[in-house]
């Protein structure tokens, strides 16, 4: 008899009439197909279990991938990890090299594929509802690969559950292109096929989600018409997701109850009995923030003191006193006298945003910067967007190069998305890895006492692979340059 070697883990999702659980299941474990994946309810545990993955990818990475090697922060508190990553020291023992949960996460998506199409049809569970499931495994399967690439480059494929131990577990590492064209721009346009186009709930991978990682997929590829393309499908939907915050409250909502603004496309939420969801990192109120706010994107708030998201992003009344910020206080509720709310890493709830409209037109921005002879569509949305949060407008005048614009984009993504684990993957997609990081680390090394050898070597912008995987799968090879 075949076992089913994962163990199916429920995830409480909230719907959008607040606080009402989408899935609460107790979890199953040791369960074969003839067994479970017999039902609608087996579908609605199977991809809740999808969901509690991505939690437990996620889970720290939020940070340490998007945004602990960027010039967003520097090394904070009293650990040595922190060092590492933001000074690019990483190595195989780094716990973020560590894929582990995303290929769990991958491995539920494909049961997922593989059995709900099985189940029988009933008068509740229909054609529509089967065919939404199947969207968000396809879709979070393509979401995890897609992480794993911009990571690592080349990573193990596996497109079929692991279901017997008499199956062999080792697989060589496939390229990172084919990844992106042979499964994860397939999996998406698939995805979009079977997904209900009515679902507008920001909990789960909905048709807006697709598109908004479909057009992050393709600006990857750089290929900027498809992610036009994309990005015009999401704006022509009939759920008309928009840019609308221009007060600190309404912004906050994004974070807050992404399911009451039109400016959430897809949120991830994180129960306090879940345990701390690596948020903790930058901001608690039990330990010592892992990473402070790097004085780059620090001094470009503090120049624009009308930002709405800047009183918001962290404690202003620290500024005025002359505090160092040490904590980000965004996805955290605030108290009758308007100062953040932070958890303590037991109870450390948070509503995570994992894309928003805002990040996708602004996407749209670099787009057509790179294929557009006038510049002026470009500056409609990244004004539009800074109009909004409080900023004035740029001038296309004073940004005469192509690269002067991509830079205006990506100052404004910068400020929208930070702390959204975004900011590494632009400077990686863009090529401003080297240029911008650099110095930071020669300064961060200088002020540490030790040699200064910055960010030169360009093969270090992967990270390594875990010893973990290494050991348990014989058919790797390191990155290069890290060792084993």
């Amino acid at each position: 008899m075949k076992k089913l070697l994962y163990y199916i883990a429920a995830l409480g999702l909230f719907t959008s009439a607040g606080c009402k659980k989408f899935l609460n299941q107790e979890p199953i474990s040791d369960l074969g197909p003839e067994s479970f994946w017999k039902s609608a309810d087996d579908a609605k545990s199977g991809v809740a279990a999808i969901y509690d993955g991505v939690q437990k990818t996620l889970n720290g990475n939020y940070t340490d991938w998007g945004d602990a090697r960027s010039d967003n922060f520097t090394y904070g508190g009293t650990g040595e990890n922190q060092i590492n990553v933001t000074l690019n020291g990483l190595n195989s023992l780094t716990g973020a090299a560590n894929w582990s949960n995303l290929y769990f996460t991958i491995g539920r998506a494909n049961l997922a594929i593989k059995y709900i199409p099985e189940i029988a049809l009933t008068s509740s569970f229909t054609q529509i509802v089967r065919n939404n499931y199947l969207a968000q495994a396809y879709a979070i399967r393509a979401y995890m690969y897609f992480y794993a690439i911009r990571l690592w480059g080349g990573v193990p494929v596996r497109l079929e559950p692991y279901e017997s131990l008499t199956e062999d577990p080792l697989a060589p590492r496939s390229g990172a292109d084919s990844i992106l064209n042979n499964i994860i721009i397939p999996d998406l346009v698939k995805a979009y096929s079977l997904v209900d186009k009515t679902n507008v709930t920001v909990w789960e991978m909905n048709a807006g989600a697709i598109l908004a990682l479909q057009t992050d997929v393709y600006m990857w590829k750089l290929d900027y018409a498809k992610a036009l393309e994309s990005s015009q499908n999401l704006i022509n939907l009939s759920f008309k997701y928009d840019v609308s915050a221009s007060n600190s409250t309404d912004w906050k909502k994004i974070f807050l109850d992404p399911a009451n603004t039109k400016e959430a496309i897809w949120s991830l939420y994180w129960d306090s009995h879940d345990g701390g969801n690596g948020i903790s990192k930058i901001g608690s109120g039990s330990n010592t923030s892992n990473y402070y706010i790097d004085s780059t994107v620090f001094m470009r708030y503090e120049s624009n003191k009308n930002d709405i998201r800047r009183a918001v992003t962290y404690d202003t009344a620290l500024v005025t006193a002359g505090t160092r910020i040490i904590q980000i206080g965004k996805f955290y509720p605030l108290n009758s006298s308007n100062k953040v709310v932070y958890p303590t890493n037991a109870l450390n709830s948070a509503l995570l945003p994992l894309y928003r409209i805002a990040e996708v037109l602004l996407l749209r921005a670099e787009a057509l910067n790179k294929t557009s002879a006038s510049k002026a569509p470009v500056f409609t949305i990244v004004n539009r967007i800074r109009t909004l949060r409080g900023l004035t407008p740029l001038v296309p005048a004073d940004y005469p190069t192509d690269r002067d614009v991509e830079t205006a984009v990506l100052n404004e993504r910068q400020l929208e998305l930070f702390a959204e684990g975004k900011r590494w993957f632009d400077l990686v997609r863009t090529g401003r890895v080297l240029e911008t990081m650099d110095p930071l680390i020669r300064n961060r090394q200088k002020l540490l006492g030790i040699s200064q050898t910055g960010f030169n070597d360009p093969r270090k912008i992967l990270w390594p692979i875990s010893r973990q995987a290494l050991n348990r799968n014989t058919l790797l090879r390191q990155n290069e340059p890290y060792s084993e």
